[in-house]
């Protein structure tokens, strides 16, 4: 039996497991002709303001650093975006700022009918992160209600 996905959606932060990950979703959209979503959120790399309530951010600063992180979320789906455009396949991209991408993938598949999640097996964090809050690819193959795939 050969299963078909017909909608993926893919999470990209860039990682060297990501970028393998968007050589493997290239070759499935070949394959079976599927539409795929990629997305990247910037939720996790933002400073929370009055994480240091003595020594706070000008709200100017905060609100630079926050473009700065749009910007180059844009810059890296962009990226991504060119590997498809270079094999001839179309895709949709979003920037999602406001969700961190377990939640952003958890509540996007049911109600877009996802049947298939693809996200590399590390991303870029530090170890001590890791350690603490645990990676993006353990809770969403905790909690995604589709097929989830990691590459290394």
């Amino acid at each position: 039996m050969d299963i078909i996905y017909k909608k993926i959606l893919f999470a990209t932060d860039g990682s060297y497991h990501a970028n393998n990950a968007a050589e493997q979703v290239v070759e499935f959209q070949k394959k079976w002709n599927c539409k795929v979503v990629i997305f990247h959120s910037i939720k996790h790399h933002k400073i929370p303001m009055g994480l240091f309530p003595n020594e706070s951010l000008p709200i100017e600063i905060y609100h630079n650093i926050e473009d700065l992180s749009k910007k180059a979320g844009e810059q890296l789906l962009n990226k991504t975006k060119e590997i498809f455009s270079k094999a001839g396949l179309s895709v949709k991209t979003r920037l999602i700022e406001d969700e961190e991408p377990e939640v952003y993938i958890r509540r996007i598949v049911e109600e877009e009918n996802f049947d298939l999640v693809v996200l590399g097996s590390k991303g870029k964090h530090s170890k001590l992160k890791e350690i603490i809050l645990g990676t993006v690819s353990k809770k969403v193959v905790k909690s995604a209600p589709c097929d989830v795939l990691l590459v290394r």
